[in-house]
């Protein structure tokens, strides 16, 4: 519990002390010899909430799929129920990947 305690004031003080490093302007971060130009952290961003969203999909996906095979070979009966809930549920999470991908383009400003 203790531990726990530690961990949350960690990064609570983590991110209040982030704050002064991201009042900056970008035109005073970037530098002189690189003609100042910024990097989007938009597309840095969309990046990494596609990898999330793609290995949470992943992960959900091979779950269901192994819960259903296990399911198909304990009761063969069940098996076409199974297989239609299955096919469902593994078009539900792909949507979600997809809506991941379209709602971190939209942040990136790339449409």
């Amino acid at each position: 519990m203790v531990s726990r305690r530690v961990f949350v004031i960690g990064i609570l003080l983590l991110a209040v002390l982030a704050l002064p490093a991201m009042a900056q302007d970008n035109a005073a971060a970037a530098p002189a010899a690189t003609g100042g130009g910024t990097v989007n952290l938009g597309i840095l961003g969309a990046a990494f909430a596609i990898g999330v969203a793609a290995a949470g999909g992943a992960l959900g996906q091979g779950k269901a799929v192994s819960a259903a095979c296990s399911a198909m070979a304990r009761n063969p009966g069940a098996a076409p129920n199974v297989r239609f809930a299955l096919i469902l549920g593994l078009a539900l999470i792909e949507s979600l990947v997809l809506y991941a991908l379209l709602i971190a383009m939209r942040g990136a400003d790339l449409f």
